[in-house]
This record gives C-alpha cells, sequence and structure tokens, in this order.
C-alpha cells in the first residue's frame, strides 16, 4: 500500500479518505476487533509516511480527537493518538519507510538504530519520523560533550568503505530507508561474499580550530583515531619518515614500552598497506635475477619452502603470485623493523603524552586538516597531471600529484568566486586570473558540501 502510494501521489487522499471510514462508527464492542485494529496499523503507517493535503489533513485530525475522547484507554485511541502525533511531525519523505520502521510504527514505537564512531565505539539511537541527521549530531555532541566551535561533526553514510556527508536537514529514517533498499539490490548482484550492510558513522567534517582541543577530551580521541584510520587507508598523503615515526607513537599509545621479544603483529594497523604494496610491486623484479646475493626476499622464499637455494645461490622457480607474495612480507618486515627503532626511543613516554605528540607531528604536516579525493585533470594542457588528489582544506583549495606529500598548487577560498558540477561527475573550479579548473570524480556532491561548509564558517 505504501510503495502504490508513493508511486502514485493522487491515490494518497483516497486511502486516507477510506481509512478514515473503516475507522469511523465503531462501536464499543468492536473497538478491540483485529480487523478495525487492522486498519489503525495501516493508517498509522500512512501517517507516518504521507503529508495529506490540508482539506484531508484537518479532517483527519478532527477524526483522530472524536475517536480519543470516545474511545479511552482502548487500543484504537492509543493508535489515534499516535497517529495525531505523527501526522503532525511527519514531513515529506524521499523513501518509503523501511521495514524495521513499519515494524516499530505497528508498535507504536520510535525506530532504533545504531551509529557507529571510530575506536569502536557505538551509539544507539531513537528516531522518529522528524529526526533528522542535524538533530542527532546536536544530541551527540551534547552527550560526548564535544565543543561545535574547534572543530564540526556530522553523520556519514559509510558504505563499501566510501565516506558520504549527511546533510543536518535529511531525514534519518529515509537513509535507514535508502540503507534497505542498498542491500536488497546488493543481494540481487553476482558478487563475491556477503554485501556489507551500509552504516552511520559519526565524525569529524571540518577542522576549523584543531589547535584548541584539549588533549584529555572526548574530541582529541576523536581526532586522534580518525587521524589513524585516514592515515592507514590512504587517504592523506604523508611522508614515509612521518609514517614511521607516527607509527610508533600508535605502538607506544596502544603497548607502552618497547620490551625485547616485542613485535608488531599488524602492520596494517598502523601504516598504510596500500604504499607497502606499490613498494613490493617495484622490488618483485629483483627476485627473477638469479645471481643476487640471498637477500630478504630469498629468505621468505626459503621460510616458506619455496623451493632451494642452489650453491650458487640462484633464485628457485617461483610463480609470479608467489614472488609478489614474498616481495610484500619483505616490505612488510622493512617497515616492521624500521618502526620497532623508533618506538625503542620512546622509552617513558605515557600514552597520553604519545597521543599528544602523533597530533601535534600529523598537525605540521601539509596535508594535516584536509579532505582529499582522487580526481583526474580533464583539459590537456601542462598546468597539471591527469591524476591528482583535491585537498579541502580550512582555508582553501590544494592540488596534489597522486603519491607526492606537498600541493602542486593552492588556491584560497578568495581567489575562488564560483565552483560547481556544470555536468555529471565534472566539478568545475573557476580561479581568479587563470583559467578554470575541471576535475573528474564521483565525489561532486562530497567536496561542493566541504567547501560550502567553510566557506559559511570563515565568511
Amino acid at each position: 500500500i505504501l510503495e502504490t502510494c508513493y508511486d502514485m501521489m493522487d491515490l494518497q487522499s483516497e486511502v486516507f479518505c477510506q481509512l478514515i471510514k473503516q475507522t469511523a462508527g465503531v462501536s464499543e464492542n468492536e473497538v478491540d476487533i483485529p480487523g478495525v485494529l487492522s486498519c489503525w496499523q495501516t493508517l498509522a503507517c500512512m501517517c507516518c509516511t504521507f503529508v495529506p493535503e490540508r482539506a484531508i489533513k484537518r479532517y483527519l485530525t478532527m477524526h483522530l480527537q472524536k475517536v480519543i475522547e470516545r474511545h479511552p484507554e482502548t487500543e484504537m485511541a492509543k493508535f489515534a493518538a499516535y497517529c495525531e502525533v505523527s501526522l503532525h511531525r511527519t514531513k515529506k519523505r524521499d523513501f518509503v519507510p523501511s521495514r524495521d520502521e513499519i515494524i516499530a510504527c505497528l508498535g507504536r514505537r520510535d525506530l532504533k538504530t545504531i551509529v557507529y564512531c571510530y575506536g569502536g565505539g557505538t551509539c544507539n539511537i531513537e528516531l522518529n519520523t522528524a529526526t533528522t541527521a542535524g538533530d542527532v549530531v546536536q544530541k551527540l555532541s551534547l552527550g560526548l560533550q564535544i565543543s561545535t566551535t574547534n572543530n564540526r561533526f556530522a553523520l556519514f553514510e559509510l558504505h563499501e568503505g566510501i565516506f558520504r556527508m549527511i546533510d543536518d536537514k535529511i531525514i534519518l529514517s529515509d537513509v535507514l530507508a535508502k540503507f534497505e533498499k542498498q542491500m536488497v539490490e546488493a543481494v540481487k548482484r553476482p558478487q563475491n561474499g556477503v554485501p556489507k550492510k551500509p552504516m552511520l558513522f559519526f565524525k569529524l567534517f571540518c577542522y576549523i580550530h584543531p589547535e584548541n582541543v584539549l588533549i584529555d577530551s572526548i574530541e582529541a580521541s576523536f581526532m586522534f583515531e580518525q587521524a589513524l584510520d585516514d592515515i592507514i587507508m590512504g587517504r592523506i598523503p604523508i611522508s614515509h619518515e612521518v609514517l614511521l615515526k607516527l607509527g610508533a607513537l600508535r605502538m607506544q599509545f596502544l603497548e607502552g614500552d618497547y620490551e625485547t621479544g616485542s613485535f608488531i603483529q599488524d602492520v596494517g594497523e598502523i601504516y598504510p598497506m596500500k604504499l607497502i604494496s606499490e613498494r613490493a610491486i617495484c622490488q618483485q623484479d629483483l627476485l627473477v635475477s638469479g645471481d643476487l646475493h640471498e637477500t630478504y626476499y630469498q629468505k621468505t622464499l626459503r621460510a616458506k619452502n619455496i623451493g632451494t637455494l642452489s650453491k650458487k645461490l640462484k633464485m628457485p622457480e617461483i610463480t609470479d603470485k608467489e614472488r609478489a607474495e614474498a616481495a610484500l612480507q619483505v616490505e612488510m618486515q622493512k617497515v616492521r623493523i624500521d618502526i620497532t627503532e623508533f618506538w625503542k626511543r620512546l622509552r617513558g613516554v605515557p600514552a597520553s603524552t604519545a597521543q599528544q605528540k602523533y597530533l601535534e607531528m600529523l598537525m605540521q604536516t601539509p596535508s594535516f586538516g584536509s579532505t582529499f579525493f582522487e580526481v583526474e585533470y580533464v583539459i590537456p594542457d601542462k598546468r597539471f597531471p591527469k591524476e591528482l588528489l583535491v585537498a579541502i582544506g580550512a582555508k582553501g583549495v590544494g592540488l596534489y600529484g597522486r603519491g607526492e606529500c606537498a600541493p602542486i598548487k593552492f588556491f584560497h577560498y578568495d581567489t575562488i568566486p564560483s565552483f560547481g558540477a556544470p555536468v555529471q561527475n565534472i566539478y568545475k573550479l573557476v580561479i581568479e586570473d587563470q583559467n578554470p579548473i575541471s576535475l573528474q570524480t564521483s565525489m561532486v556532491a562530497e567536496i561542493a558540501k566541504l567547501m560550502k561548509a567553510y566557506i559559511a564558517v570563515y565568511n
């Protein structure tokens, strides 16, 4: 019924009128009959989904009030009260309610869901048909004692490793309904493994005054954990030397002082595996040469029983897959050893100080405070390479070469009179006294949201 009414808007008024007719004139002996309550359940779902025309809404409100007065303390009166509240708070919806929301509506309850945070934290929240993302952000910020002046937090959709910011005015019930629709579509598509369910994620959106955050606050912990995730996922470019020092500080924070025999189990939890894999690919060719000295690669192959070394130290015959795995293991071991050396120098540093030093070192890098997006430069000239990273920060927009730690060019917001998407997946920056810059990306909306948010803060 809800899907049909959503697709055929003219049918909504007719359904409301039919439900009013079927729930009116009920005698005292019929108030708790299942058939009558079924009509009330349908009316409750309609009131949570659609905003009726003004005349229908006025008539429906009178009907609900009469039912409450004539049949107090009955299930029918409880449904009528729920419908009246829902009728006045429901706004125009972009999606038909999800299955969970319909179940909650049938039980006259708010919808319960989970918001995830960095560090493995979760928050259980309750939603109604009028709850927006901004309402939840405000509630979480107050509950976690997070200042709204140092940084701006927001709710995000996390799906397949991609974060998309949810505008403060968006109704969260619609977001959850969209998640359900995405899961249904994902199950229908042929793929390996079970599709991951989208989730709501609470995290930092804009860095406004991060230097003012108290180091022992929850906000500082959020910054710390979010920075770590951005680093290990390769979302921000940082030099190898700084990454090693940051990895050592993370180990000091997690494990305390280095002790003899201490071992970094998972390098990927403190250092970006993407960079290790790229270096391993470059080193694979060394495994082909037969006159090398016994390198880490050969030792790794021997330890894995992949052939044996001849007396002339010639490489055994190995497959490309085995060669790639060996190269990856060796690069991981190199990073592990280098981080351990820095870790040893941090003896006596408490966890709180390690976290503070981590953030201070990160703030000194050119990339800190910016959100990076992979883009392609679509105008063929010599100003920029084709593959770029665009960095949206508090003061302006930076363009980075892939793998570079410093921007090729930086544009302050006061030199960008306009920006937007003239066509789908093309983001255009109009720069004063320069030719416009057109960038191809699927994250057009996210870039625009960030730029507008920063410009609004500093204007």
